[in-house]
């Protein structure tokens, strides 16, 4: 390990810091992420459903499953995205900053 690096473990993160490891954080939010994933799915599935063959979508009983399945996951995907969006990762405050086992906190609900 360099001097560098040991030296940067040593000091405490200033509020400046504390608030690009959280801005970083929330880029690569696993709901995020997840949630992205679900769109792109989603939106793959109605259309499918949408421009799909009649064979295809009356094959289970008459319901267009690819539809209706591309719907449910494009509500998934925006719950997901609300929740990442409304309750993101923020910096500890100063006072109680280094008590504790972690860097970064939930918001406040």
């Amino acid at each position: 390990m360099s001097a560098e690096a040991e030296r940067q473990q040593q000091e405490p993160l200033n509020d400046e810091d504390e608030e690009r490891a959280a801005r970083l954080q929330n880029r690569f939010d696993i709901r995020r992420i997840i949630g992205g994933l679900f769109v792109v799915y989603g939106v793959v599935l109605v259309i499918m459903g949408i421009a799909g063959s009649h064979a295809t979508k009356v094959k289970a009983a008459g319901i267009n499953v690819n539809l209706w399945t591309g719907l449910a996951m494009l509500v998934v995907a925006a719950i997901m995205i609300a929740w990442a969006v409304l309750r993101p990762v923020v910096p500890e405050p100063p006072e109680i900053r280094g008590r504790g086992s972690g860097r970064l906190r939930r918001a406040p609900s």
